[in-house]
């Protein structure tokens, strides 16, 4: 894929794309769609009509694995079109896919799964603190009630003896 359509790249006519309300963006076949093929409903390239065929065959069997994925918008070309050897960013303007990005977006995944499993665990350690000082305010507690209860039984022996 080229890198630029016309003037603009693959990725601003894939920002225009995307849903004004939402903000979603489009899938790999809409993107597809509108770069290579023509308003009269022929394709720009040979084999235009096959690619999209493969997308949508993709977009079903990799349907877990594409939004996984560091940039999913990406994804569906790399899986049909390949990658190439070189570090590149497969011509859709997304610096993303080349190899040393996705280190970093992997990594970074990680270091996020990290932080969150990090505040998962302050906020278990807190809760426990929490229970803790609750037990051990009513453990203060046993003796006097335990106290008073020996008083009580004491109480009653005496009114029974007498």
């Amino acid at each position: 894929m080229k890198s630029l359509i016309e003037t603009k790249s693959i990725v601003q006519i894939a920002y225009d794309l995307r849903d004004p309300a939402t903000g979603e963006w489009p899938s790999a076949m809409d993107v597809w769609r509108a770069i290579y093929q023509k308003a009269d409903g022929t394709w720009s390239i040979q084999n235009g009509e096959e690619i999209l065929n493969n997308l949508h065959a993709v977009a079903e069997i990799d349907q877990e694995k594409i939004p996984a994925a560091p940039v999913p918008l990406v994804e569906p070309f790399a899986l049909v079109l390949g990658r190439k050897k070189k570090p590149n960013s497969h011509g859709v303007g997304v610096a993303a896919v080349n190899q040393g990005a996705q280190e970093r977006y992997r990594l970074h995944a990680q270091a996020e799964t990290a932080r969150q499993h990090a505040d998962n665990a302050q906020q278990h350690a807190a809760a426990l603190e929490r229970q803790v000082q609750r037990l051990t305010q009513a453990n203060m507690q046993l003796p006097d009630e335990l106290e008073s209860q020996r008083e009580e039984l004491a109480s009653q022996r005496r009114t029974f003896e007498a």
